[in-house]
């Protein structure tokens, strides 16, 4: 688990990590794998909101969400915002994160 009063260099805002992310866009979309749902859109790497002060979080910090979970469906991240999407979907980003990095030590 992350320390975030006192985080690591690599968690703090703006830490890149190119390989992670292109390793995102290859892997099924968290939230459908954790929901048991067949996923229909491209998966893209959404970046953590609600920790900082407005700057993009650490690529550390992301996880793999489909096109209709992350910007472009009814209920998608960047249209209804994280607490109602937390809240229609009953899980957090910290564990879709977790299940992405899961994820990732298979590839």
């Amino acid at each position: 688990m992350v320390n975030l009063l006192k985080p690591d260099p690599k968690y703090r805002n703006g830490y890149k990590d190119k390989k992670r992310l292109s390793a995102i866009h290859n892997l099924p979309c968290s939230l459908c794998f954790y929901l048991g749902k067949e996923q229909r859109t491209r998966t893209t790497a959404h970046h953590k909101h609600g920790e900082g002060l407005g700057l993009k979080a650490s690529d550390l910090l992301s996880m793999g969400l489909c096109d209709e979970h992350h910007q472009n469906g009814e209920f998608a991240f960047h249209k209804i915002g994280r607490v109602a999407w937390e809240e229609k979907f009953g899980i957090d980003q910290d564990f879709l994160i977790e299940i992405t990095d899961k994820m990732l030590e298979y590839v």
